[in-house]
């Protein structure tokens, strides 16, 4: 019964295997379809892909000549800013000169108030001394005439350096407006340079993604080397690009991945196929056990039955019991019932008995089992512990009997079990403290006191 057992738990195994087998299996059937049809897609989508590359090819080049222009027109401007920049020097370095001028006239302006005034008071010293400077006032004069005069000039002079400072002043905030204009301009179409070049980058990477694995630039130069395409076949490959575009990327390893697939689904059919055969040649083992074991089964149960309807009543003095199958048409499932009719008692369930019948019967169904299949030894251990002595005789009368097969080891302290024993091993105490095993021999024990 435990062997069939384990060969059940060993059958649910293996067919949760089976079953994981089986759903792994259906798993790669279900991926390799998905491939299949992946594959396919990916052989119209990259027909469509080549046919509409000429487009893609087109929308690049025409990017690629924008950014040129913008290049060009941007070094353009840079060229006009080093130029604003070389008249914004060359205006700085007039101002300062015209500046250091203006300074130096006033000096010199300065220079000639001190001097009218050194020939004023002269003057009014010659006016003073009338007799002695008669002579020299009309030089003073002349020199104080020529001192206006020249003082007069000076003015002019510096009112004309004020007046082209303040021209150069005016072109030098022209030029300086002109310059931050041309720096603007010069951010803008930086800006716009970048802005295309981005959009150029982002467009080049959608072009690699969606047609990956082929040369732009040698796709390019076949373009240019094909004839010129119409208005029909324009459309067609607008509608093309269309519907690529909605089937989304290709997936180009789907041949490699289908290859996989297959090895994993050949692999898996070969495991099947081990397992189907395994499986039946298991199935037909356990159908063998079971046979086998439901054979056995119901061989020993009888033979058991046979014999302890046969001990029962010795033990008992009368009365009769049996053994009871619960499922009698599952054998290897079916259950055992004890039922028993000691003498002047209604044949009912062992566990409607008394404690030392139910002992009792329990000694029978072992004795039963034991004469089925005896062993060279048996140990029972207070067994005898809750009969009364008439059935302490009877127990001990049954183990007589079967001593000519095995050996009896009991455990008891009942006395009377004791003298019906060959050889009794004991445990005394002499000392305090000290325990001894003592062995007697009851058959020569009794010869001794009878002898003496």
């Amino acid at each position: 019964e435990e062997q069939s057992v384990a060969s059940g738990r060993r059958l649910a195994g293996h067919e949760t295997e089976l079953h994981d087998v089986e759903d792994k299996l259906a798993e790669a059937a279900d991926e390799e379809a998905d491939v299949r049809a992946s594959l396919d897609d990916a052989r119209e989508d990259l027909a469509r892909s080549q046919e509409g590359l000429d487009q893609a090819s087109t929308v690049a080049q025409a990017g690629l000549e924008r950014v040129a222009a913008q290049q060009a027109l941007v070094t353009e401007q840079k060229v006009r800013a080093a130029r604003a920049r070389e008249q914004a020097t060359g205006l700085r370095a007039t101002v300062a000169r015209l500046a250091r001028s203006v300074d130096e006239l006033s000096a010199r302006i300065a220079r000639l108030d001190e001097e009218l005034l050194e020939g004023a008071r002269a003057a009014g010293q010659a006016a003073g001394v009338l007799v002695g400077a008669r002579d020299r006032m009309g030089d003073a004069v002349t020199y104080a005439r020529a001192a206006e005069q020249r003082s007069v000039e000076s003015r002019k002079l510096f009112e004309e350096a004020r007046t082209a400072l303040a021209e150069r002043e005016g072109a030098l905030r022209d030029l300086r407006s002109r310059a931050s204009k041309l720096g603007e301009g010069r951010s803008q179409r930086e800006i716009s340079v970048q802005k295309l070049q981005i959009a150029l980058d982002h467009l080049l990477e959608g072009v690699r993604e969606k047609f990956r694995g082929l040369d732009l630039r040698r796709v390019v130069g076949d373009y240019h080397a094909l004839p010129l395409v119409d208005e029909a076949h324009r459309a067609r490959i607008t509608e093309l690009q269309g519907l690529l575009d909605r089937m989304g990327p290709v997936n180009l390893d789907a041949v490699r991945e289908f290859e996989e697939t297959d090895k994993r689904f050949t692999f898996y059919s070969t495991q099947r196929a081990d397992l189907e055969g395994a499986l039946a040649d298991l199935a037909k083992a356990i159908e063998q056990m079971d046979r086998q074991s439901r054979k056995l089964f119901k061989e020993t149960f009888d033979s058991v039955n046979e014999k302890f309807q046969a001990i029962f009543p010795r033990m008992f003095r009368g009365g009769e019991a049996r053994l009871q199958l619960t499922t009698p048409d599952n054998m290897l499932e079916t259950g055992v019932e004890i039922l028993a009719q000691p003498p002047g008692k209604k044949i009912g369930n062992i566990e409607l008995m008394s404690g030392g019948e139910k002992a009792l019967t329990a000694v029978s169904l072992i004795f039963a089992m034991f004469q089925h299949r005896p062993s060279p030894f048996c140990v029972l251990d207070e067994v005898d512990a809750p009969l009364d002595e008439a059935n302490v005789a009877r127990y001990n009368e049954a183990i007589r009997s079967m001593t000519d097969r095995s050996q009896f080891i009991l455990i008891t302290h009942i006395k009377r079990t004791m003298q019906s024993v060959d050889v009794l091993y004991g445990v005394t105490m002499q000392e305090p403290g000290v325990s001894k095993l003592v062995s007697v021999k009851i058959n020569d024990a009794a010869a001794a006191r009878g002898a003496a």
